[in-house]
């Protein structure tokens, strides 16, 4: 295993769902996982806007979108979650950004922490998990 990603191209998608105020966004390029976090956020009330790679997320944020939070993938194409959480960080946000990775060596979490994310989350992440996080963040 190593702690650098694979960079390829592919098209942003970005999707919202109902709210009640509170909003999020995903990064993540895998669409089982996009289908599963959108229905956990449906379900507590909080509004989803997706992106399927780190650059979409940059470009969302440079449009002049905000997030009360952002969950970070690792491996994407076009931007790596690494890469995507700097040039957030750079771009002055504040909104934490929770890095989600099912890779869960030390070297990962690192290079996420360093990159600007506040935390570390394994993958499967579950209503559990959300649940916590959303707690943490005081979206909840």
């Amino acid at each position: 295993m190593f702690c650098s990603s694979p960079v390829s191209t592919r098209m942003a998608s970005l999707q919202a769902v109902s709210s009640r105020g509170r909003r999020a966004l995903l990064v993540e390029d895998n669409v089982i996982t996009r289908v599963v976090v959108s229905k956990l956020m449906k379900d507590q009330g909080i509004a989803l806007e997706e992106a399927e790679n780190g650059k979409a997320a940059v470009e969302s944020v440079k449009e002049g979108k905000s997030y009360d939070l952002i969950l970070m993938d690792r491996e994407m194409s076009v931007m790596d979650g690494h890469e995507a959480t700097k040039q957030l960080r750079l771009l002055g946000v504040k909104t934490p950004i929770v890095a989600l990775s099912s890779d869960s060596q030390q070297c990962d979490r690192d290079l996420f922490l360093k990159a600007g994310a506040d935390e570390f989350v394994e993958k499967p992440l579950t209503k559990d998990k959300l649940a916590r996080i959303l707690s943490k963040y005081g979206l909840q």
